[in-house]
C-alpha cells in the first residue's frame, strides 16, 4: 500500500532542497492550494507552492530542474515561481490569483510575503466580470456541441467548481466579508451577499464528489442560466 502523501512534509523537503540549489537566491516557499484549504485528497490533488526567487536565482531558473524531478513524483506540482516585485506589479493583473494565495497559504521557507498584499478592488471586480462572462460563452459552446454526452458535460461540471471558487472568494473580498474556508459555505455566502442562486453551484460539488445528479444536461442548463444575473450584479458593482 502506497504511504499516505503529507503535503506540509513534502513541501518542506521541496523547501530544503531549493535552498540547497538556490542559496540566499531562495527568498520564500509558500504552500498553497488544496493543502492550505483543507481538501486535499492524497493521490488526486497536487501539491502547489509558491517560490519567490531574487532576478539573479531566476537567472538561474534551471537550477530547479533535477530538484523538481525528484519532488514531482512525490506528487509536488511544479511551483509558481515569481521574483518579490511580482507580489506587488501584478496584483492589478492577477488579483483573484493573488486573493486565493494570500487567504490560503502557509509559509515553509522566509518572510511571509502575502501578510502586507492588498487585493485592488476595480481590477478584481474586472477580473470577476471576465472569468463570468468568458466561462459563459464556453459553457454554451460546451453544451451546444456535448448536450449529448454525459461524459464531456460531466468532466465540465467538476472543473467549474475550480473556477468559481476564486469568483466567488472575489465576490465576498469585494464586500469585505470573511471568505470561508468549506467549499459549501463559499458558495452559499457568496450567494447570499451577490443575491444569485446557490443550488445549482451546490450541485456542482456534488457532482466533484460523485454523488451529484443524474441529470447532467438539466444542471449545465440550469448553470448556464444562473450565470446570467451574477454577471449583471458584477457588472453593476461599485468598486471602490
Amino acid at each position: 500500500m502506497t504511504p499516505k502523501r503529507d503535503p506540509l512534509k513534502i513541501a518542506s523537503g521541496f523547501a530544503d532542497a531549493l535552498k540547497g540549489a538556490f542559496g540566499n537566491e531562495l527568498q520564500s516557499v509558500l504552500l498553497v492550494g488544496s493543502a492550505v484549504r483543507g481538501d486535499f485528497i492524497p493521490g488526486k490533488s497536487d501539491i502547489n507552492t509558491l517560490v519567490i526567487l531574487t532576478p539573479d536565482g531566476m537567472d538561474w531558473l534551471e537550477k530547479a530542474y533535477p530538484v523538481l524531478r525528484t519532488w514531482q513524483r512525490k506528487g509536488l506540482a511544479v511551483p509558481h515561481f515569481m521574483m518579490p516585485d511580482a507580489v506587488t506589479n501584478a496584483l492589478d493583473s492577477y488579483p483573484l490569483e493573488f486573493l486565493d494565495f494570500k487567504t490560503f497559504h502557509k509559509v515553509i521557507v522566509g518572510p511571509d510575503i502575502m501578510a502586507e498584499v492588498d487585493i485592488p478592488a476595480k481590477p478584481l471586480r474586472l477580473q470577476i466580470e471576465r472569468e463570468l462572462r468568458g466561462k459563459l460563452f464556453l459553457f454554451r459552446q460546451v453544451f451546444a456541441s456535448e448536450a449529448g454526452h454525459s461524459k464531456q458535460l460531466r468532466i465540465v461540471l467538476t472543473r467549474s467548481v475550480s473556477v468559481f471558487t476564486p469568483v466567488f472568494q472575489g465576490i465576498l473580498e469585494l464586500g469585505k466579508q470573511t471568505i470561508p474556508v468549506d467549499r459549501h459555505d463559499l458558495f452559499r455566502e457568496a450567494a447570499a451577499f451577490a443575491g444569485f442562486s446557490e443550488r445549482v453551484f451546490l450541485q456542482l460539488l456534488d457532482i466533484r464528489d460523485g454523488k451529484g445528479s443524474k441529470n447532467l444536461k438539466v444542471v449545465f442548463k440550469d448553470l448556464i442560466k444562473e450565470i446570467g444575473p451574477i454577471v449583471q450584479w458584477i457588472d453593476g458593482f461599485d468598486a471602490k
